[in-house]
């Protein structure tokens, strides 16, 4: 191992697999995943979809990165309604207010019923 000769850790060459894709993190001492979303239950709800044959593991880490944006963006809104109510807890109430003042978050109208 050449590598290891150099300074170089074996971890370093052992390839990665689809689902341990990452990162080291900022410290460089723990890897960083690139999802936090468990990446085969976004590919096995993908297939639920008719049309869906197959899914790359590109498409579904792509899919999933969208998911945690979108579950981000809803958080930051109904805590924003939260703290207008002087609570640091999270309602349904302020995720409700967060999907009516949003125009983004209108397709999920009547979904929390």
């Amino acid at each position: 191992m050449a590598g290891a000769e150099n300074g170089e850790s074996a971890e370093a060459e052992r390839p990665e697999t689809p689902n341990s894709e990452s990162h080291l993190s900022a410290d460089g001492d723990k890897p960083e995943r690139l999802s936090k979303l468990p990446l085969t239950r976004i590919k096995a709800m993908m297939k639920l979809d008719p049309d869906v044959t197959l899914a790359s593991q590109e498409s579904v880490l792509l899919i999933s990165k969208a998911t945690e944006l979108f579950i981000e963006a809803l958080a930051k809104e109904a805590y924003v309604h939260a703290r207008q109510g002087k609570r640091k807890t999270l309602q349904k109430k302020d995720i409700d207010n967060s999907v009516e003042e949003m125009d983004s978050f209108a397709f999920l109208e009547g979904t929390l019923d």
